[in-house]
Order: C-alpha cells, then structure tokens, then sequence
C-alpha cells in the first residue's frame, strides 16, 4: 500500500469537512476525500483579494472569470467616452456665443525714426525743421571742456530732440595757441610719414592765420560732419 492511500485510511471524514471541528488543512491539501462545500464558490489569489472582495464597492473579480474582467473593461471605456461627450457638448455651449465673432486684425504700427520725427517738430526745432526743408545755411557755436571752440558754417540735413545735428558743405572755424616746438606723444608710436594718411582716406586741410599774440585762426572744409547735441551753444539762421 502507498503512502498516499495510508494518509486517506487514516483520514476521518470530519478531518477534511470544512463545517467540522476537528477541520485539518494539512490533510486536506493531501487527502482525496476533500469535498469542497460549494461547487461554485469564487476563487481569489490571496486572502487580501478576498477581504477586499466582501466590500460592494470593490471592482475585485474572482480567479477565471474573464467575461467578467472583459465586461468590466467595455463599461470603463464606454463611461470615459461618454464623459468626453459630455465635456464637449458643455464646451460648445459654453463659447456658442462667440462663434459668430471674427478677430480684428491689429493695426500695424509705422516705423518711427529720426526723419519721419521731424514732420512734428514745434517751438524752436520747427525753425530748423524749415532749415532742412528750404536747405538754408546754418551758423553752429561750438563748445569745448573749457569754453567755446569755434564755428561752424553748414548745410542742415537732419537733426533730433536732443539737438544732435547731421551737417553737409561745413565750413568750420576755430582758435587755438600757438605752440613753440609740436611734440608727438610716446603712445603714439613713430610718426606717420607726410602724405601716408592722406593716401588710405582723405584728410581735411587746415589752414592756419596768425592773429597776434600766439593764437591761431585754424580753418578747414568738411563734406560732411556730425555734431552731439551737448557740444552745441548756439544756431543762429544766416540765410533767410
């Protein structure tokens, strides 16, 4: 006789009953008299799953049954289809509305430069608006760190609220002393031989007049020059 048919002689039938007192596990997972009590009782993987399945609210769904996993599945997507349904129809007549309304194209804004400024100039530029419009000559005082500087005899082109000034056909004038022996500072290196600046770019010539007394009339033409407003003191209308 085998083992397994001396435990089944030596197993009562309330050992393996599950309604009996004596009820023992161990023979039962061995004995082949074991009598389950419900044919039909669900099977969970744990004893978690079965807590969990005592509670109504719990989605927890017992070992083979996968019509009833595969019909849980169908109501979560059909559930999550009808609530975006539901948010999409409560979007449209939320913004119905607006729907008859078009967007206004926004208006450009025109570039704003220095020329297309001088057309609303008042007070004293609107004087020298007229300067640049009739191109009439210009005398401008200039300043240095110390005092005055000179002159300058010129055409207006443009100019702005700061009293920057852009000048054509200058003529400039201006003092200084006259100086004994002129001396080329050391940071300036080896002096550039006469006639070497003026082959790269054109330099203005200056024209010197003695006035008495060590100073200098220094004089020189200018195609073109481009005067900061704080350098400024005085323009004064020659031609009218």
């Amino acid at each position: 006789m085998s083992e397994d048919q001396n435990s089944d002689s030596s197993t009562s039938e309330s050992e393996v009953s599950a309604c009996s007192s004596s009820f023992d596990p161990m023979k039962v997972l061995y004995s082949r008299k074991t009598k389950v009590p419900v044919a039909k009782a669900p099977m969970f993987e744990n004893i978690y799953q079965f807590d969990a399945a005592q509670d109504k609210n719990n989605e927890i769904i017992p070992v083979g049954n996968s019509e009833l996993v595969q019909q849980r599945e169908e109501k979560k997507i059909a559930e999550k289809l009808q609530k975006e349904k539901e948010i999409e129809e409560f979007n449209k007549q939320r913004f119905s509305h607006y729907q008859g309304l078009t967007s206004v194209p926004r208006k450009q804004k025109a570039a704003k430069n220095v020329l297309t400024r001088l057309g609303n100039m008042e007070g004293p530029l609107a004087a020298l608006k007229d300067c640049v419009d009739r191109r009439i000559r210009i005398q401008v005082v200039t300043r240095h760190a110390s005092g005055v500087r000179g002159v300058l005899h010129a055409t207006l082109v443009a100019f702005d609220k700061q009293w920057n000034l852009a000048l054509s056909d200058v003529l400039e004038v201006w003092k200084r002393k006259g100086v004994k022996k002129r001396k080329i500072p050391p940071a300036m290196g080896t002096p550039v031989p006469r006639g070497t600046a003026a082959s790269i770019f054109p330099v203005p010539v200056v024209t010197e007049t003695p006035l008495g007394g060590g100073v200098w009339e220094c004089t020189r033409h200018l195609p073109q020059l481009l005067v900061r407003g704080e350098h400024v003191v005085l323009v004064n209308i020659v031609e009218r």
